[in-house]
């Protein structure tokens, strides 16, 4: 497979033996580890907090309706939710404020509100009112903005917290309100189908309203991000027992579930923290027009009910505290993930099934949930479809044309692993014609985005001195920085010069111990060069 192939090669002497310092085109490495390793590690990953107020869940309809085709398509209103950064603090890590401090003040916006019952949405024909400026071009122009108007007001009514749960078509819930008028157009106030669309009607408002005067759930994540979780989970549960799922209940009862699995210390209780987890992972979706937004450049923002199911798969994978480890259900939980819009699910499945993790190896499966993944636009899944592609393997046949363009899909996203894979490509001239200068290129772009390999092919070239001058100094650089990347190339080319004492000071003892490691690692020349080594200093 592509993974296990490197790009270029170099050799040195060493008195009466020969060190042959492979670089990327003969690498002997194992095969990379996947984006998506899980361990219990995978619960709390720390760093990212999510802003004061999320984006309403109406931001991205509102986007896509300013694109004339899609508003007029009526597409702009199938839209994508949007996603936010997961909330995973250090649990142990001493609150940013001492618990029972007063409550923190909270700014005028709410979690992912739109106050609609103050008349935020949009209903009425006019200008935008997100514009700026007004309409250029005469009446055409005018319409055009009227139908913006329209178009975010629709985006804004569909999407508002209060309104329940969406029909398949995408739009509200179809209910007529009280003073719409519509007795005029032929459906009388007395008939009791009219009467029943009033009063959900009147319930979908108030409901709005009540969503939209809610401080529980913003007043939950305020105390959640000064680390005081035990008074955080009060407030969060006062949310989740007064709002519904799409009225940011699934978040409220999301946070119940995470601060109760670990965040109270000694007092968390994994298995009620479990309960609520699959409270929020088995919530209505609707895949109309509740699927959330992918961006490849970031591929772990999620919806409250993509991360319950995600936390559930990597709870039930490794088992947690007095919750057991159970592989089956984990896998089940990584497909609802995958089924409700979170796509490194998908791609954390082929994993299980190509490495074969507690559970019978199935490249063909994995095969499956690789191209759900990349056709989706996952960097991480287009390049390990693209290296099962490139050699074939257990039933899957050899296609290096589809797999370039995976690695090629995955490049233009930024990642190093594709970024790398081309390189060899164009250095070696496998599928596409060799052009020595462009592979540079791309090593130098995968080297700089943290590929180890292509580090190590990035020393060959100022080793070897080809289209760039001869700098063993940089070279040795290079070298050192694919060994700390754990490539057994890069530890054998860095033992290589460390023995000589080429580009800086010899040091034949830590060339020695860098040998062993790319030993370890498979590489199949570091034995015999351990060996010549020894012989020598004795």
């Amino acid at each position: 497979m592509m993974r296990a192939r490197g790009g270029k090669l170099f050799w040195t002497a060493l008195g009466g033996a020969t060190l042959i310092a492979t670089g990327a085109a003969q690498a002997q490495t194992a095969p990379a580890p996947t984006q998506s390793e899980t361990s219990d590690q995978d619960l709390k990953v720390t760093g990212q907090r999510l802003p004061a107020a999320e984006a309403p869940r109406s931001s991205t309809c509102e986007v896509l309706s300013r694109d004339p085709f899609l508003r007029a398509s009526g597409m702009a209103s199938r839209a994508y939710l949007p996603t936010r950064p997961t909330r995973n603090p250090d649990y142990s890590a001493p609150p940013i404020v001492p618990a029972g401090s007063p409550l923190p003040d909270l700014s005028k916006s709410r979690f992912g509100v739109r106050d609609v019952t103050d008349g935020d949405v949009a209903t009425t024909l006019g200008p935008s009112a997100l514009d700026d400026t007004a309409a250029d071009g005469g009446a055409a122009a005018s319409l055009d903005q009227n139908s913006l108007a329209s178009a975010i007001g629709a985006c804004r009514g569909a999407y508002a917290r209060g309104l329940g749960d969406t029909g398949a078509s995408g739009g509200n819930t179809g209910a007529i309100a009280a003073n719409s008028g519509v007795s005029e157009t032929g459906a009388p106030m007395a008939d009791p189908a009219w009467r029943v669309s009033a009063a959900n009607n009147r319930q979908i408002e108030a409901r709005s309203f009540i969503a939209s005067r809610d401080t529980s759930l913003p007043m939950g994540f305020a105390l959640f991000d000064q680390g005081r979780y035990g008074e955080a989970l009060d407030w969060f549960r006062k949310a989740a027992s007064k709002l519904q799922m799409r009225e940011g209940g699934d978040e409220a009862a999301l946070f119940v579930g995470k601060i109760t699995l670990q965040g109270l210390g000694d007092k968390s209780d994994p298995v009620e923290g479990v309960k609520w987890l699959k409270k929020v992972a088995t919530a209505p979706f609707n895949p109309q027009n509740e699927t959330p937004m992918f961006d490849p450049r970031q591929p772990d923002r999620n919806t409250a009910v993509g991360e319950a199911a995600v936390i559930l798969a990597n709870v039930y994978s490794t088992g947690f505290g007095a919750v057991g480890k159970d592989p089956a259900e984990a896998r089940k939980w990584y497909d609802r993930a995958g089924d409700v819009g979170h796509i490194p699910a998908m791609k954390r499945l082929g994993d299980i099934y190509y490495e074969g993790v507690d559970t019978p190896r199935d490249v063909a499966k994995a095969v499956g949930y690789y191209k759900r993944a990349a056709k989706l636009d996952h960097p991480g899944a287009q390049v390990a479809l693209a290296d099962i592609l490139w050699d074939g393997e257990d039933g899957v046949p050899q296609d290096r044309k589809a797999a370039l363009g995976w690695y090629q899909a995955a490049a233009r996203n930024g990642n190093a692993g594709a970024l790398y894979a081309l390189a060899r490509a164009y250095d070696l001239g496998e599928e596409v014609k060799a052009d020595p200068e462009l592979a540079m290129g791309f090593y130098k772009t995968a080297a700089l985005g943290g590929n180890a390999a292509a580090k190590v092919a990035m020393g060959t070239y100022f080793y070897e001195g080809k289209l760039v001058p001869r700098d063993l100094a940089i070279a040795r650089k290079w070298f050192e920085a694919g060994a700390a990347g754990d490539d057994p190339d890069g530890m054998f080319n860095l033992a290589a010069m460390l023995a000589k004492g080429e580009g800086g000071d010899k040091d034949v003892g830590k060339a020695l111990a860098l040998l062993r490691r790319a030993a370890l690692q498979g590489h199949k020349t570091a034995p015999r060069a351990i060996a010549a080594l020894q012989k020598k200093a004795n």
